[in-house]
């Protein structure tokens, strides 16, 4: 593959849930490089890798936490953008070393999403056995291929996709479609160094309709004994967003926030237009460009209440 071609980093081994999701949008525009977790993946936006894709909510399991720590960091917004969102319907199966029953196994392995999503099913099917975390469902399945006999491991089991069990020799598949609801779906981020520049492939955008704005209260210094103040944003957040931004609140999020006064929250707000119809080109540019003025009138409002506000992202 050229040079030329731009990196892109995800959660690996390949074959994981975040791979086939990157593939099945970047196909061969890009070159793949697998990280180990999706703090590693995040971190991975530079330069030298300028796109990324990172597991967001799933529908049944709900948020990854990791991406939403990540997601606190200076940097998210600084120089590592949201710049779009796939989604991908999500069908596990549990897999084995070949030749393994299902009587003899001691342990399933995978990402703690896919433990969640199959909850229903190892409850039933497995009840009692120990469930272990890691940092991908990939990494699951290639960990099974080294448990069991003639290792110091248990005989282990893991979730993960039939593409995945597929591209690692000496996997079977004893059960499929595990999942606890047959419509199953995660959505994803694709993360870029730039909060402009084109994404790889052919697929363009006529215009951006969404963005994701962390807010949260400005770091303030405070005695051992004085009380955590409280939340002065809950009701910007909460009460105003629709008058603050000037479009529909789609999503809010939030996660306790890397000062070390308790309980202080930092949230993570999605909002965005996606009702109205495609329009023309020049239409098109002429209301994004509104739009964003919107965005940043908006920010300027919440600087004017006492608070933080950064766009991590527009797409």
């Amino acid at each position: 593959m050229s040079e030329s071609v731009p990196r892109l980093a995800f959660l690996g081994p390949p074959g994981s849930y975040t791979h086939q999701c990157a593939v099945d949008r970047f196909e061969t525009s890009v070159q793949y490089a697998e990280q180990s977790s999706i703090t590693d993946v995040f971190g991975a936006v530079s330069g030298d890798i300028p796109f990324a894709v990172i597991p967001q909510e799933n529908s049944v399991y709900g948020t990854v936490i990791d991406t939403y720590d990540a997601l606190r960091r200076p940097e998210a917004g600084e120089s590592v953008f949201v710049r779009g969102e796939l989604t991908l319907a999500v069908k596990h199966c549990l897999v084995v070393r070949r030749g393994v029953q299902v009587e003899n196994i001691q342990r399933v392995i995978s990402h703690e999403q896919a433990l969640g999503q199959c909850s229903r099913f190892l409850s039933e099917t497995l009840p009692g056995v120990p469930r272990m975390k890691v940092p991908s469902t990939s990494a699951a399945a290639q960990t099974v291929l080294y448990c069991g006999e003639g290792t110091d491991e248990p005989e282990s089991a893991a979730i993960c996709s039939v593409q995945c069990a597929e591209m690692f020799d000496g996997l079977e598949i004893l059960y499929k479609d595990i999942q606890n609801e047959a419509s199953n779906t995660t959505r994803f981020f694709i993360l870029a160094k730039s909060l402009d520049a084109p994404l790889p492939g052919s697929k363009r955008e006529p215009r951006r309709q969404r963005a994701l704005i962390r807010i949260s209260n400005p770091p303030s210094p405070r005695g051992e004994d004085e009380a955590p103040p409280p939340n002065r944003l809950l009701h910007t957040v909460v009460g105003t967003l629709l008058t603050t931004f000037g479009c529909s609140p789609l999503r809010i999020d939030r996660r306790p926030s890397l000062t070390d006064v308790p309980f202080d929250d930092v949230y993570f707000v999605e909002v965005g237009d996606v009702t109205l119809p495609l329009l023309s080109p020049s239409a098109n540019r002429s209301y994004e460009r509104d739009w964003l003025e919107r965005l940043n009138a908006g920010i300027d409002r919440i600087h004017a209440a006492g608070g933080q506000a950064t766009i991590l992202g527009l797409w």
